[in-house]
């Protein structure tokens, strides 16, 4: 498929960086519910929805930058990240901190792995101390605001997987270890879900006792989690669909199909809709990355 012409490029990303602090949606801005495809120049990964602002930030994994898109404005740059190594712009998970810090991981191949974010004012920094070889990809927020990452290192080809507390001052102290790849990492209220890619588990496990995991579902290769309709988990799929899992029992079931591969996903509850990352696996005739805008009833 056709990338954007340069002039609606130009238009989708005009934009004021670093503006991490938008205001709500206008008064009468339709909302958009779908079902919508948004061609991006870019390739779509970690997605947080923030209520409070009507805005959608979405992790570049191609261009090492934070997206937005917003009813009536479209997308836009939030903000370009520093310190981008050469081939190494991959971003996982994104999350915006109560006080408008956004923040993120870089992925890193084993030798640029990070924590970045952005400050209200728009200032990006990268998290100083941290090690390099740490394949990070998922982050969450705590409700009481700890910020919580997933990551793995590399050894002799076999994975050694963790979830970690990291802080902006430089500090990742392990909470959960002996994971395979942990991809997904979700704080919801008491509990902590892990989504393990290799492993084919979506594991939860109390706060208060991190390491004391159960397998919730098994599922094959999940992905980034996000919290659903009725507090239901939901995971995308290599093969293009969205699942919904059941915290109650750990039932799965399709909640959105036809996609290229899904990755992050992020749900509207006032608005019913859901966004997910679709990602173009097949690079042979062209690349498309879409912003798929999903409604849910």
């Amino acid at each position: 498929m056709k990338r954007l012409s340069s002039t609606l490029l130009f238009s989708l990303l005009l934009c004021a960086c670093g503006d991490s602090n938008p205001g709500p949606s206008k008064p009468g801005t339709q909302v958009e519910r779908g079902p919508r495809a948004i061609p991006l120049e870019g390739d779509p990964n970690g997605l947080f929805w923030d209520a409070a602002t009507a805005t959608l930030y979405i992790a570049d994994d191609q261009n090492h930058r934070i997206l937005k898109y917003r009813d009536g404005e479209g997308v836009s740059v939030a903000a370009t990240l520093p310190d981008a190594p050469a081939d190494s712009s991959n971003l996982g998970e994104v999350v915006r901190l109560q006080d408008g810090t956004l923040v993120t991981v870089r992925f890193g191949f084993g030798t640029a792995g990070a924590v970045l974010f952005v400050r209200p004012d728009g200032t990006p920094g990268t998290v100083p101390g941290l090690p390099m070889n740490r394949r990070r990809i998922g982050l969450t927020v705590t409700k009481d605001g700890r910020l919580l990452d997933s990551y793995f290192v590399r050894n002799n080809n076999v994975n050694v997987g963790s979830v970690a507390q990291v802080s902006l001052d430089g500090t990742e102290t392990e909470l959960v270890g002996a994971l395979q790849k942990p991809v997904g990492v979700l704080a919801v209220e008491d509990t902590l879900y892990i989504a393990d890619q290799i492993a084919g588990k979506v594991y939860r496990s109390p706060l208060s006792n991190p390491s004391a995991l159960s397998t919730l579902a098994t599922i094959t290769e999940p992905d980034l989690l996000a919290l659903g309709p009725g507090g239901a988990l939901l995971t995308g799929t290599r093969q293009g669909t969205v699942l919904r899992i059941s915290t109650t029992d750990g039932t799965t079931s399709a909640l959105a199909t036809g996609f290229q591969q899904v990755r992050g996903l992020a749900y509207d509850a006032a608005n019913r809709r859901l966004f997910a990352a679709d990602h173009d696996r097949d690079e042979s005739n062209g690349t498309t990355h879409f912003l798929q805008i999903i409604p849910v009833d």
